[in-house]
Formats: C-alpha cells, sequence, structure tokens
C-alpha cells in the first residue's frame, strides 16, 4: 500500500492546476439570481469544484447552488471539511492581477490561494490520496464547498444543517497548523448618523467613502470637496502638509470646481488590524482639520479614534485579554456618506473568558448615542472554545503529528470561520503558524511546498477522523 504522501505527490502537478483555474474565477459575491444564489461568478467557481470532484471518481451533491459537497466512503457517521470557494474583493496595492493565478518564485499568486480555495482544494486533493490508498474506513468523509463565509452570514451553512445535520467531526481549512481549538467572538455592526442642524464651515462635504469589505482593513479612502476657491485652496494646502508630515500616501486633483483628495493605507485580515494600516482612520484625520461644520468634525473625530487608531478599544475603556486567545481587536472596515449623512461598518473581535457580549454592546452603544449615532447589529457569534481533551482535537493532533513527527500544539485565532456556525468543527490549517499571511491583503498567494505539504497533513488528518 502506497504511503498517502506518496499519493498526494503523484497528484502535485494536478492540484496546483486545479487551484490556479479556481483562482481565475474572480467569485466575489455579488447580486443574486434564480439560479445562482451567491451570484454567478460563486456559481462558476462551485461547478469548476463540483467537475474536479467528480473527474476524482466522488459522488457530489448540489443544494441549488447554496451549498455542495463530495463524498467517499460508505459509513453510516459523516465527517470532513468544509472550506469556501467565495473571496473578499481584491482592494488596493496588488502588484499583480489580483486573479491570474499564474505562479512565480514557486507560489502560486492571486486572490483565495491562501483564503480559501488553496486549503479547500487540498482538502479535496487529500482525500483522493486517502481514497487511492484503498485504506479501511469506519466514517463516510465529505468535502463541503461553502459559498457564503466572506459576507459573514454563512447562509450556507444553515442550508447544510437543515439538509444534513452536523458532521460527526470536521475541520475547516480557514486557520492555521497545528490545531486551533479557540477562535474570537465577533460583534460587527453599522452605524448611521444624520447631520441635522448643521454648524456652518466654509468647506462643504460632497462625499466621502472608503473601504470595498468588511472583511479586510481599509486601504484606501477619498472625499469631495466644495467651497469658495480660495478656502478649497487653502484646505489643499493644508491636507498636503499633514498628508507629508506624517508620510502618508496621498493624491489630490481638482474636478472642475470641486476638490478630491484620497489617502492610502494598507489591507489587511480585518481581525488582525495591526498588520495593516486604516485608510478610513487617515480620511477622518484629514477631514477634522478642515473648515468643516462642527458635527462633521465631532464625528470623524469619534469614528477614526475609537474605531480606527485604537485597535484595542482603550479608548472606550474595552481593552481586553486573555492569555490563549488573545487581544481584543476592532476593525473600521467601511466609510460612506455625504453632506446629510453618513454610515459605517465596525468589526469587534472579543477573546474568550474576558468581556461578555452584553457588556460590550452596551458600551459601544452609549458611546454611540452620546454622538447621535444608531447602531445595527449585523452579526453577534460568541467566541468558540474546545478542550484540548476533545475527540476532535486529539483527532486532528495526530494527523498532525504523524504527517509531520512533529508534536502537535493548540492555537487560538482571530476570525470567525465556519467553525463558529458548524458543530463538531473546527480550524484546522491550511497556513502554518508564524508564516507571512497575505488572506484579504493585496499580492495574496501561496508557496506550493507548503501547498503541498498542507495536503499531506490533511490526508492524515481525515484518516484519523474517519476512523476515530
Amino acid at each position: 500500500m502506497k504511503k498517502l504522501d506518496e499519493l498526494v505527490l503523484a497528484n502535485a502537478d494536478n492540484l496546483i492546476k486545479v487551484v490556479q483555474e479556481s483562482v481565475r474565477i474572480p467569485s466575489i459575491c455579488s447580486e443574486p439570481t434564480s439560479q445562482h444564489p451567491y451570484g454567478e461568478e460563486i456559481a462558476n467557481a462551485l461547478d469548476h469544484a463540483l467537475n474536479v470532484a467528480q473527474s476524482m471518481g466522488f459522488r457530489t451533491t448540489n443544494l441549488n447552488g447554496k451549498v455542495a459537497w463530495a463524498e467517499y466512503g460508505d459509513g453510516e457517521k459523516i465527517v470532513g471539511a468544509m472550506g469556501h470557494l467565495d473571496v473578499v474583493p481584491p482592494g488596493e496595492n496588488w502588484s499583480f492581477d489580483p486573479f491570474c493565478g499564474d505562479i512565480v518564485d514557486n507560489h502560486i499568486r492571486g486572490r483565495g490561494t491562501q483564503d480559501d480555495k488553496g486549503p479547500l482544494f487540498s482538502s479535496l486533493f487529500a482525500l483522493k490520496a486517502l481514497a487511492d490508498s484503498h485504506a479501511p474506513l469506519k466514517h463516510r468523509v465529505r468535502i463541503i464547498f461553502g459559498l457564503d463565509e466572506e459576507s459573514g452570514q454563512m447562509r450556507d451553512v444553515a442550508t447544510y444543517l437543515d439538509s444534513e445535520g452536523p458532521l460527526l467531526m470536521g475541520y475547516t481549512p480557514d486557520g492555521e497548523y497545528p490545531v486551533v481549538n479557540a477562535e474570537k467572538g465577533a460583534l460587527k455592526f453599522t452605524g448611521y448618523c444624520s447631520f441635522n442642524n448643521l454648524l456652518p464651515g466654509k468647506i462643504e462635504l460632497v462625499s466621502y467613502k472608503g473601504g470595498e469589505g468588511t472583511g479586510s482593513v481599509p486601504a484606501k479612502a477619498k472625499a469631495t470637496l466644495s467651497g469658495a476657491k480660495e478656502d478649497l485652496e487653502k484646505a489643499s494646502t493644508l491636507l498636503t502638509k499633514e498628508a507629508t508630515k506624517n508620510n502618508w500616501p496621498f493624491s489630490l486633483n481638482w474636478e472642475g470646481p470641486l476638490l478630491s483628495f484620497s489617502v492610502t493605507g494598507k489591507a489587511a485580515h480585518a481581525t488582525l488590524p495591526g498588520l495593516g494600516v486604516n485608510a478610513i482612520g487617515r480620511l477622518c484625520t484629514l477631514l477634522s482639520l478642515l473648515d468643516i461644520a462642527e458635527n462633521y468634525r465631532r464625528f470623524f473625530s469619534f469614528i477614526g479614534e475609537n474605531f480606527a487608531f485604537c485597535p484595542d478599544l482603550s479608548t472606550l475603556e474595552l481593552a481586553a485579554s486573555h492569555p490563549h486567545t488573545g487581544n481584543i481587536t476592532c476593525n473600521l472596515a467601511t466609510l460612506e456618506g455625504d453632506r446629510d449623512s453618513a454610515s459605517f461598518y465596525v468589526g469587534i473581535y472579543i477573546p474568550a473568558q474576558t468581556l461578555s457580549f452584553d457588556d460590550v454592546c452596551s458600551k459601544i452603544a452609549a458611546a454611540c448615542l452620546d454622538e447621535h449615532i444608531d447602531l445595527d447589529i449585523k452579526t453577534k457569534i460568541p467566541p468558540l472554545y474546545v478542550s484540548p481533551d476533545n475527540r476532535l482535537i486529539k483527532a486532528l493532533s495526530r494527523g498532525y503529528e504523524n504527517a509531520t513527527g512533529e508534536k502537535s500544539r493548540l492555537l487560538a485565532m482571530c476570525g470567525s470561520t465556519y467553525s463558529k456556525k458548524m458543530p463538531n468543527m473546527v480550524p484546522f490549517g491550511g497556513t502554518f503558524n508564524g508564516e507571512p499571511d497575505f488572506a484579504h491583503g493585496a499580492d495574496e498567494r501561496v508557496l506550493i511546498d507548503r501547498l503541498l505539504r498542507s495536503t499531506c497533513i490533511m490526508a492524515h488528518a481525515l484518516k484519523e477522523l474517519a476512523n476515530d
């Protein structure tokens, strides 16, 4: 009987080709249709994945384009993995085409290579290696193709559970190795502010906007101003001086009588704001310097200081930390508004065994109320914590150790994965702890050697799950 690692490597070229093909499909959630509940490109990515699975000889099921899976084995109980084919928008500052799928310096490049197409296809090819090994299995194994993870709604999980119920055990390849047993909770909301009874300023705000999606630190923000020519020229000088002083990438141009400017930050995953630079925060700082109505200035100062430039929320007396799951973090993801009103989106990620959601909600709501900001809570998901003695944790740890010869250890992560909605599931791979994380940022890519190593680990893990 061939070893699992040999069987993985025998299909290495095909795995690489399949990941490239999938990356070239810009599977960003878009307007639904009767046949495409998450948009046409996500449907295209699913069709591609199912065709690959069918070519491997796996049984496949597609629940009306809402979720699908590939299956192997004949046991009564089911174990497996669930990853996602949907991706976040590319954002700014890429040095190559975000959907190129090219190979350069032994990396596959493009959106989804790390999050989550690369790891999901690693799971599928891991199952192929397990099938080719003809090893006896107690349980059926499914690789579930999720399609609605990046929206945060995870309607695909609800569809799956309504139809099939939970897996006996499983993992989502949307974390790190060795094994993740804890995730922060997530509180996400939209804030709305109407600007009534404006105290006059010399500069009028025509529009302002930043961020392309809720899952990333915003990399670019812009505003358009109106006013007397002399006042706009003074504003131009002031903005340029401030941006130059802080060494912020900045551009400014005249559009007829209007003055527009943009400022750049650095994209990162929303749960890791310290790895990025919030362009909306920079925009708020610049706008607050102008001779604008006091209502605007208070609004920009409030959201910038509390949600963009203070990711630990200490300004709102909400700083919290846990030795395993880390610090509370906050990301101001989007901002859009005009003269009359503004809306913004914030994600807050709360470590286990620290603050209650009710405490966080009440403090945030009270602070926003003082600034005449209304809140609409979009997501409220408690933290995940799974005991080290749990059967699933032990099985995944054995799989990791069998594949690598290294001692497994437990990690915590910031993001909200399918583990929050799917019972009996934790994150496992497909990136390696301590290595570069390009998820949701510019120039996302995966090292091919790491992709193959990850696939080997997943093959051993699926074998352990299927026989536990």
